[in-house]
């Protein structure tokens, strides 16, 4: 966990978690998915086992996600059922529909002491005089941020949402980041200053992940997440049209009919964890190479194996990688990523000092992270 600048004086105080929470109530309330839940999803359910907290998702496609929680989902009739879904699930509708869904949030009303929020429509909610709101950012949402290209009335928009946003952003407690990068973001964005925001890495299934060695007769390397610009899945793709291994792609998204037809590439829309731990086990390493990812957990469930990952010379992702050592670092290019495959091909890795690299995003060091710097905003609020 990274915590304020260096040589800052730190803006939290250092207590004792467990003492300043002893008597506090606590609930975790995630903005939902209008798709399958991912990471942010993940995050959630690991603050409620860090916490013992009840949850709260505005909505969400499966429900089984949450399973074994105690969770209650405010808005699902609105957004997946019935008719009124079919226009909130439109892509046209989707500005308006988030919206109205942070509005909802606003709405809401919690006994609990402390609410963590996670995910940005849940920011908007407004604690009473005698509650914390800490918010757990993954990243200010870009497109509120982003600079309107699609005429005025995407720039009367974009203002509107952004304007609301930095508004409801003055009423959270405190704000902690999923990393360096994105605390630099909230900064911008939020005006808060960096040694008061801790720094919290989303935890990974550490123990999940396994080393197997790679097959010499079938070389492949593994990258995850949606199939789209954002992520370069074509340019990842195209690399490894004349490689020595070749590219195995799990997700989906725009993009999955352009790349699935490139040599040297398989696509899997879904695995199970089970099945793509097993991929991911006996992969030679793994490609992370979105473009402005802000946090970056697959390039940790990649180490976590022993494996090496190929990551572009960008924020945040070159930060998880120490070149050499545990993957290599190139160019964010077709030619960086070609480079890159043959360099882990042609290199003798260190499968356990890779896997050292990823201890500290286990799910005990997230506990112990999260509980620490939620303790820090309140203990600095109460002062």
């Amino acid at each position: 966990m990274t915590d304020g600048d260096a040589g800052a004086l730190p803006a939290l105080p250092d207590v004792d978690a467990d003492d300043v929470l002893a008597d506090r109530s606590v609930r975790i309330v995630h903005e939902g998915s209008w798709l399958h839940p991912g990471g942010a999803g993940r995050v959630a359910k690991a603050l409620a086992d860090a916490f013992d907290a009840p949850v709260t998702v505005g909505h969400t496609p499966e429900r089984e996600f949450w399973d074994g929680y105690d969770v209650e989902f405010p808005f699902q009739e609105r957004f997946h059922e019935g008719l009124s879904s079919k226009l909130f699930l439109n892509d046209a509708a989707r500005p308006v529909s988030e919206l109205l869904r942070a509005a909802g949030f606003r709405g809401l009303d919690f006994d609990e002491d402390v609410v963590i929020s996670s995910g940005t429509a849940a920011k908007w909610w407004v604690p009473r005089h005698d509650q914390h709101h800490v918010h757990y950012c993954h990243v200010p949402p870009p497109r509120f941020y982003a600079r309107p290209t699609d005429g005025v009335l995407d720039w009367a928009s974009t203002t509107l949402v952004s304007v609301l946003d930095r508004h409801f952003a003055d009423y959270c407690t405190g704000m902690l980041a999923n990393s360096a990068f994105t605390r630099e973001r909230v900064h911008r964005h939020y005006l808060r200053d960096r040694s008061g925001v801790p720094v919290v890495n989303p935890p990974i299934d550490v123990d999940r992940f396994r080393y197997a060695p790679a097959d010499d007769e079938d070389p492949y390397f593994v990258m995850i997440g949606r199939l789209s610009e954002m992520k370069r899945a074509a340019v990842v793709a195209d690399a490894f049209a004349s490689a020595d291994a070749r590219l195995v792609l799990v997700g989906d998204g725009p993009l999955r009919k352009r790349v699935a037809n490139r040599p040297n590439v398989t696509v899997h829309e879904r695995l199970s964890d089970d099945d793509l731990a097993d991929l991911v086990a006996g992969s030679v390493g793994g490609v992370a190479f979105a473009r402005e990812e802000h946090c970056g957990m697959t390039p940790k469930e990649f180490q976590s194996a022993g494996k090496p990952v190929v990551v572009p010379d960008e924020p945040n992702l070159r930060n998880h990688v120490t070149d050499g050592v545990d993957g290599v670092v190139v160019p964010a290019s077709t030619a960086g990523v070609r480079d890159g495959v043959e360099r882990v091909l042609a290199t003798d890795w260190d499968r356990e000092r890779i896997q050292a690299t990823a201890a500290d995003w286990s799910h005990d060091a997230f506990r112990e992270h999260a509980r620490d710097a939620v303790a820090r905003v309140v203990a600095a609020d109460d002062a």
